[in-house]
């Protein structure tokens, strides 16, 4: 039996590690993919919602809760212990979308009418309408500038002032892009994002698009099912209240809200 030489062992064992040091080395390489957390949402509180209400933004704002629908869509402020809105700003014209605050002005995306509406005071009036290219999906707010989705696996950074986009972001999960981002919500951990037509929240990396998690919303879609009879009633909206942390998840049309808790999903 020929033995291989001392020198050559070695050089073999370099081939196999060799393209890791590579890889290590590479500067554009990138950092590694994140592993994401599995998440289950379930459900803490259940509250009475609009069954009307084609859910397309959920926002706190001063203390109170707003909604924004699409279809013959408006902005309302909404409560904890009612299914009725308790002030409505009907918007006949337009196809409202996301929803977000800076915590004195409260933004609303349209879907495909190309205008941010900017609204102020209490209750809200109009301050201001800004054109915008593309469609208006999700919206939230994040340290001086505004997120948006618009269905892509992109998500776009603006200037609040003239609603000009600063920076852009695509959201990958270990590696693949993930589209269909709809509803959107800015937390200190992570953009949280509704999948459209999927049971599935994502929580992103703000500075890599990098899904941070995958949450599991199948128990509210059980909750409701039986009680919604459009295929277009699906999980839509999410808000987490300041000073509590408190989670609410909820859908277009759909009779409830709930207050959820995210807990690690088991094997």
């Amino acid at each position: 039996m020929r033995r291989i030489p001392w020198s050559l062992s070695l050089s073999l064992l370099c081939l196999g590690c060799a393209p890791t040091q590579r890889q290590a080395l590479d500067p554009d390489a990138g950092p590694p993919e994140v592993v994401p957390q599995r998440l289950v949402a379930r459900i803490v509180h259940t509250y009475p919602h609009d069954p009307t209400a084609f859910t397309q933004g959920l926002q706190f704002h001063q203390g109170q809760l707003y909604e924004s629908t699409g279809g013959v869509g408006d902005l309302r402020r909404i409560s904890l212990e009612q299914a009725a809105p308790l002030w409505v700003q009907p918007l006949p014209d337009v196809f409202p979308e996301g929803l977000a605050s800076d915590g004195t002005r409260l933004y609303q995306l349209t879907w495909q009418d190309e205008t941010l509406y900017v609204w102020n005071g209490t209750p809200p009036a109009r301050e201001k309408q800004v054109a915008y290219a593309g469609e208006g999906w999700g919206l939230c707010f994040w340290q001086g500038q505004l997120v948006r989705s618009d269905g892509t696996a992109t998500l776009r950074f603006h200037d609040p002032k003239d609603f000009r986009v600063k920076s852009q972001v695509q959201v990958t999960l270990e590696g693949t892009p993930q589209e269909r981002l709809n509803e959107l919500e800015c937390a200190e951990d992570g953009v949280y994002a509704n999948v459209w037509y999927s049971d599935r929240v994502l929580k992103i990396d703000y500075a890599t698009g990098r899904v941070l998690a995958v949450i599991d919303a199948s128990e509210l879609v059980r909750a409701v099912r039986g009680r919604i009879q459009n295929n277009s009633a699906v999980l839509n909206g999410i808000a987490k209240e300041p000073g509590t942390g408190r989670l609410f998840f909820t859908g277009k049309l759909w009779p409830d809200l709930f207050e959820v808790k995210l807990e690690p999903a088991t094997p």
